[in-house]
């Protein structure tokens, strides 16, 4: 809805910048007021921040104002209520948003407090942390080469913002300072830019190394470019798109690591209020322990010095009194303590390197190979040709070997033709012994130019003795076989097929397996296309559930469940987009449902603009 907001801003700004009377202006604030009125459902509490993220303050604040023309004069007032004053402000800003009235209500608030003094059945107040537990789980989150564990990991060391992990912040090594690093980027410094010292739970030099490594993993590299393309010059909505489209993904490796999750113990408490899955908790959590190693003294002075590593005062030559007033920011995150001492924990050892003697040219293609595989180093990119160079050398071993086997088959082959041959031979052989033996029994008594009578069995004895004495020799030195080699089926090579290229109308037709993914995304893209096109507030705005996309695709619900569990981070951060993900369950897209919508009529204007009227058929007919 945010989104809706943010362009309702705009129009608002764009409508009313130029204009100079009072009568000219209401009509579009009237306008807005009533969008804000119906289309949306923010509380006092939410719609000044709201309208902040927006622009909305900024954007007329930036304007030149006139009495009378533009802009009207009102009061002023300090922090008790009294007037100090008169200021000009835009009649827009006295018409829409929050009234003061509105803004006194708003900020009376006792959260923090809650915070500070919610005991526990013993009636102890506070949060104790264990420093071995935290402190370990970090340095697992700080290895791993999954961006949104690392980056986790990076929070819970040095108590930063995902968007300072993520985007801004900048960390510089400290001379003589092995858990301490110079720190810019600060967030929420509206133009401010800060440079200060803080603490790191590990050392500076490892922080530093990881926080490079996920800021060229690709995924940080597109997301950074992405935000960046949306909105250019506004760094504030850069910061919020950032978090938005992270924090899920963020949210859920916290409370996987931390929050205890699948009713499992939770490693870290979390504050009185918070969700089980909240990065500022990581950030309370790293002051406490920071403070409680780093800082000796008053509790005065490790107020102080916990204050200045949030970022809340900000370190500088002189701190003027007035500006501790922030540490009453800094008491929201005072709620962890511990009893036990925080140790200094060193980064994962690493293997030492030695020096390899290279020409210049292979020092180049080196450097390429490193470019094309995206590797952190030159060492990383030699272990990747030496495990390539071994995996060669199995495969020629493994080549060889099926050669030597082949060759066998082939002389064996060769030997059974060879027998095959002797033994037709012999059969020819036997054939022309028994036509001689039918020839000889018509004409057994008969006798010619005195030739000498042969008898029969005689006859008989001797072809038998010519097919043994030819068998065996054909037979000779060899084994019998008992295995006749037969040639291999191959079967024929399916031609795979792009649907992805092929019309509504062709993949609809289908009836394969990969058709119906494709109809499953398709769906899933019309969904979101319609959500953030057509779509005007949340009564009509459809979430992604696999009834829907069971819907609307005609595929098999339970192909739709497992296309679902493959694609749940895009689902999850789509509808949260909306606000449409179950409070109670956001990270389980199977537990999202569209209650007291009119889906049939929505998916119907879905199939109709996005589909080609291909899909919904059980709508359609």
């Amino acid at each position: 809805m945010s989104k809706a907001v943010q362009e309702q801003v705009d129009q608002l700004f764009e409508a009313t910048k130029g204009l100079q009377s009072l009568e000219e202006i209401k009509p579009h604030c009237e306008a807005f007021n009533e969008f804000i009125n119906t289309k949306t459902s923010y509380s006092t509490k939410s719609l000044g921040t709201v309208l902040s993220r927006a622009g909305f303050y900024k954007k007329f604040k930036s304007l030149p104002l006139e009495q009378g023309k533009n802009a009207e004069s009102v009061p002023k007032h300090d922090a008790q209520g009294n007037v100090t004053g008169n200021e000009l402000k835009h009649y827009v800003l006295l018409l829409c948003g929050l009234d003061k009235k509105d803004w006194e209500e708003r900020n009376e608030t006792t959260r923090v407090s809650d915070r500070l003094t919610n005991a526990d059945e013993g009636g102890n107040t506070g949060i104790e942390i264990n420093p071995e537990t935290y402190l370990e789980v970090t340095s697992n989150l700080l290895a791993s080469e999954h961006p949104h564990e690392l980056a986790v990991g990076l929070i819970a060391a040095t108590g930063r913002r995902p968007h300072e992990i993520l985007a801004r912040g900048k960390f510089t090594p400290i001379e003589k300072e092995s858990y301490q690093v110079n720190f810019e980027g600060q967030g929420k410094k509206r133009g401010e830019k800060p440079v200060f010292k803080i603490s790191t739970l590990f050392p500076a030099s490892y922080i530093i190394e990881r926080l490079n490594h996920l800021r060229k993993e690709p995924s940080t590299k597109s997301l950074l470019k992405e935000v960046a393309n949306e909105f250019p010059t506004d760094l504030a909505a850069q910061n919020k798109a950032i978090e938005d489209r992270r924090g899920n993904s963020l949210r859920r490796v916290v409370q996987e690591y931390f929050g205890g999750k699948d009713n499992r113990e939770p490693l870290l408490n979390f504050r009185h209020g918070q969700e089980q899955n909240d990065c500022k908790a990581l950030r309370a959590a790293c002051a406490c322990l920071v403070t409680e190693r780093d800082c000796t003294g008053s509790l005065g002075a490790k107020m102080y010095f916990a204050a200045c590593f949030l970022g809340h005062i900000t370190p500088g030559e002189k701190i003027s009194d007035s500006d501790l007033k922030h540490i009453t920011t800094t008491l929201g995150y005072s709620d962890y303590y511990t009893t036990q001492p925080v140790g200094y924990p060193d980064a994962p050892s690493k293997e030492k390197l030695s020096n390899v003697r290279v020409a210049s040219s292979d020092l180049e293609a080196i450097r390429k190979i490193q470019e094309d595989l995206k590797a952190p180093n030159q060492p990383s990119v030699i272990n990747q040709l030496i495990e390539s160079f071994n995996n060669r050398l199995d495969t020629a071993k493994q080549l060889q070997s099926a050669q030597q086997k082949v060759a066998q088959l082939e002389a064996q082959v060769k030997q059974l033709t060879e027998v095959n041959n002797q033994l037709e031979q012999a059969n020819n052989q036997l054939t022309e012994a028994n036509k001689m033996i039918n020839t000889s029994k018509a004409d057994v008594s008969v006798t010619q130019d005195n030739q000498p009578i042969v008898n029969v069995d005689d006859l008989q004895g001797m072809i038998q003795k010519m097919v043994d004495e030819a068998v065996a020799k054909a037979l000779q030195g060899k084994t019998t076989v008992t295995t006749t080699a037969i040639p291999a089926k191959v079967a024929p090579i399916k031609e795979e097929i792009d649907w992805q290229a092929k019309t509504d109308t062709e993949v609809w037709g289908s009836k394969t397996a990969s058709a119906a993914l494709e109809k499953i995304r398709r769906s899933f893209q019309a969904i979101c296309l319609y959500n953030d096109t057509v779509a005007t507030g949340d009564s009509d705005r459809l979430a992604v559930t696999n009834q829907a996309l069971r819907d609307l695709s005609g595929c098999n619900g339970l192909l739709v469940r497992d296309w679902i569990e493959a694609h749940k981070d895009e689902i999850i951060s789509h509808n949260a987009k909306f606000g449409m993900e179950n409070k109670k369950d956001p990270s389980n897209p199977a537990s999202y449902a569209n209650k007291g919508k009119d889906t049939d009529k929505i998916l119907l204007l879905i199939n109709d603009e996005f589909l080609s009227g291909e899909a919904f058929k059980a709508g359609r007919n």
